[in-house]
């Protein structure tokens, strides 16, 4: 054969001995073996090694891995979780030194454009050098240009971990343009299967914006053809005139070139507003569960018998979402071509809540067989949750005196509380229902008292009813003048926790952890926007306390279904009162019993949260000055008997 097609001869040799063999990748030399457990790879490689003997290939056992977790392969890193960049090509691109002349600079850009599928918006921070590999652009580098440089490295050395396809589900793939570039991302099971990113052309940017839509579509199809082609593909845009064409003769002339032009997968359009509640797979919409309700068998058999009148009393016809549906116990029974897509759905849309949380909140309106297990399964693997979720145990609080039962009405009590700063100096105002407990929240530009109170009065008390007391805590922002002022005039408690005790106000703190979990999830969008999707998630959740999402208790129906629930108070008021119960004994299990008297002298533990880590952890000894009904005691820091 000659030189130049001796590999193109090579690799066809190659792909005749193994092509057939799902579990095997070959380039030229290279033979990849990959299988779900050890098991089927030691039968795998029986498979392979036979072959091999077959067709008089000999393998250099120097050369060769066997059994392995991970194995570098072409200049990655494959491992069961998903595919990224070999760290020794990483740490090569970090040491590259500022480029001094135009070749050094292409041979740059051409070696991170091998990773390109792994870095999000790669053709924006590439934009400032790309100009410089035309060579009628004078090679005059500038301090801005380095700056570039080195943000390009710092991107690349943070390449986000790609998932394996699963040609068993549908492809999602979400394009969108700008004025200076397209791009999108290939995903399945929330959890990322590629990046794209291009810049446009100077015939591109006179494009319309129906235009760019279409030609990000167009390309990111074009550009990962060989994966998607001959399977399900759902593609999210957030045109709907990309669905109903109604703009110009050219832009349906464009529409019409991509028709004929796209891949030969089975492509389907969906329209994608940027909002956590409206997924565009519209798999919560009454129409699609209908049709696939229609489509299964079982359902369909029950269905018959509901008609008939001689059905099981657990079984109904349930109007809901603008149809009739099949329902088990008032619950719509959801047919198992839907389930994989509605757990995605609802994780998504309630932004990535802990598999208990998800599988309880879709418990309420949705019902399977096997439910529970399966929400698990899939919530363990989602990528995003492992790496924003911080995982670590509850802080002990010490012996907690006996509690009585009291009735908790909506709107009596309302908990505030700051988050922040974060970008710009913004904070974030959280306020809680105790009751309920529905979440508001807002933005402010600064901390101090007098935008506080405007912030709690526009957010909260313009909304809802009067509480009776607001519980908070000891930061100038609320004991300040304003802050009580607003309250004074409005006839409103003002109840301050113990000073450096955020655990008091712990409704707010749980609050917190939510919000900026969600906040991680949608990590390099603006937080000012996310922070009310992490809003609307507290509020269609299940809260395991009052067997209820927020929504549910406030409104009378279900947030995402609107399926009706009536609340009785009476019963979430003891249901809450013995869950504290069940709190306090198991937190005083903990603690040696003790008993304090006004005149004792006590250490005062300093809060791990303001203490360096050097420092004593206690202060004292204080004198008690008074013991309170509520476990509480008042100390005297000025009195200390060694003084």
């Amino acid at each position: 054969m000659g030189i130049s097609t001796a590999p193109y001869e090579y690799q066809a040799c190659m792909e005749k001995i193994f092509g057939d063999l799902d579990f095997v990748v070959v380039y030229l030399d290279d033979i990849l073996v990959y299988s779900s457990s050890e098991k089927t790879h030691l039968k795998h490689l029986g498979i392979v090694f036979k072959r091999l003997k077959k067709y008089d290939v000999t393998l250099n056992g120097k050369k060769c891995h066997i059994l392995r977790e991970s194995v570098d392969y072409l200049g990655f890193t494959l491992t069961s979780e998903g595919i990224h960049p070999q760290q020794t090509k990483i740490q090569a691109i970090q040491q590259i030194a500022v480029p001094e002349t135009r070749k050094e600079l292409r041979r740059f850009l051409g070696m991170i454009n091998y990773y390109r599928d792994m870095v999000p918006n790669k053709t924006k921070l590439c934009q400032p050098l790309n100009r410089f590999t035309s060579a009628k652009v004078p090679f005059e580098w500038l301090s801005s240009d380095t700056e570039a440089f080195h943000a390009v490295q710092k991107a690349f050395a943070q390449a986000i971990l790609l998932a394996f396809p699963d040609f068993e589900q549908r492809f999602h793939v979400y394009a969108d343009a700008s004025g200076k570039q397209i791009g999108g991302i290939i995903m399945q099971r929330n959890q990322i299967l590629a990046c794209y990113s291009q810049s446009l052309n100077k015939h591109q940017v006179n494009y319309t914006t129906m235009e760019l839509e279409i030609l990000s579509i167009v390309e990111i199809l074009r550009e990962h053809r060989t994966m998607l082609l001959g399977f399900p593909v759902v593609v999210h845009t957030d045109r709907k005139n990309l669905i109903y064409p109604t703009e110009t003769s050219a832009c349906e002339s464009s529409a019409r070139s991509f028709s004929s032009r796209k891949t030969k997968s089975k492509l389907q359009l969906a329209e994608e507003v940027f909002s956590t509640t409206d997924e565009p797979d519209c798999v919560m919409h009454g129409p699609v569960l209908r049709e696939h309700q229609e489509r299964d068998a079982m359902i369909q058999r029950i269905e018959t018998s509901c008609l008939k009148g001689n059905n099981n009393p657990d079984y109904q016809l349930l109007p809901l979402l603008g149809c009739t549906l099949v329902a088990y116990q008032k619950r719509v029974i959801v047919p198992d071509s839907l389930r994989d897509d509605l757990i995605n759905w609802y994780h998504l849309s309630l932004s990535h809540p802990g598999s208990e949380r998800q599988y309880k909140t879709m418990r309420q309106v949705l019902y399977w067989p096997g439910m529970e297990a399966a929400i698990n399964k899939e919530t363990k693997n989602c990528l995003v949750c492992k790496k924003a979720k911080v995982h670590g145990g509850k802080q002990d609080y010490g012996l907690l005196p006996p509690r009585t039962l009291k009735t908790v009405n909506p709107f009596d009590s309302v908990h505030v509380d700051l988050i922040g700063p974060y970008e710009e100096g913004y904070y974030g105002i959280t306020m809680v229902d105790h009751a309920t407990p529905w979440l508001e929240v807002g933005i402010q530009p600064d901390k101090i008292s007098l935008t506080t109170a405007e912030s709690f009065d526009r957010e909260w008390l313009c909304r809802y009813p009067r509480p009776v007391k607001v519980i908070h805590d000891q930061g100038t922002e609320f004991t300040g003048e304003e802050f009580q002022e607003m309250l004074r005039s409005y006839g409103i408690q003002s109840k301050p926790i113990t000073s450096k005790n955020p655990q008091a106000n712990a409704i707010c703190e749980r609050v917190h952890l939510e919000i900026l979990s969600v906040i991680r999830f949608y990590d390099g969008i603006d937080w000012k926007k996310t922070i009310h999707y992490a809003a609307f998630a507290v509020r269609a959740s299940y809260h395991s306390i009052l067997n209820a999402s927020p929504g549910q208790l406030l409104f009378g129906q279900d947030m995402i279904t609107r399926q009706l629930y009536n609340a009785n108070w009476s019963y979430l008021s003891k249901r809450r009162f013995d869950a504290i119960l069940a709190d306090n004994d198991r937190e005083n299990s903990k603690r040696l019993e003790h008993f304090y008297n006004a005149g004792d002298h006590v250490m005062l533990r300093a809060p791990k949260q303001f203490r360096a880590k050097l420092h004593t952890v206690a202060h004292g000894p204080f004198l008690i000055r008074a013991v309170h009904d509520n476990g509480t005691v008042t100390i005297d820091k000025g009195k200390r008997p060694d003084a």
